[in-house]
């Protein structure tokens, strides 16, 4: 996946909607607002954050302190997904240690 500069992963040719692989057994069921929510560990603290989608507006957010201030964080650039609210499909799939 491309990471640099928020811009998200570039659809395929066929216009299939570009692949998160996310092991399923960090995968969380949905809740009222938001789907394909998975956990993942920060590197610098013991602390687990929340990626999920939003349902209604479709933007990708985190539960971490940066994401919850400025809407930008690592954790969701690392991954390819784009910051600051911005509408994006994705599909999750089981990766490595599904």
């Amino acid at each position: 996946m491309n990471t640099q500069n928020d811009q998200p992963p570039t659809p395929q040719p066929n216009n299939t909607l570009p692949v998160l692989r996310v092991p399923q057994s960090i995968w969380l069921p949905d809740s009222d607002q938001w789907q394909n929510r998975f956990e993942i560990k920060s590197e610098t603290s013991n602390r687990i954050y929340v990626i999920a989608q939003h349902k209604k507006r479709r933007h990708w957010g985190c539960s971490c302190p940066a994401y919850r201030t400025r809407r930008r964080c690592k954790h969701l650039e690392e991954i390819g997904l784009p910051t600051h609210e911005r509408p994006y499909e994705a599909k999750l799939e089981g990766g490595r240690g599904s």
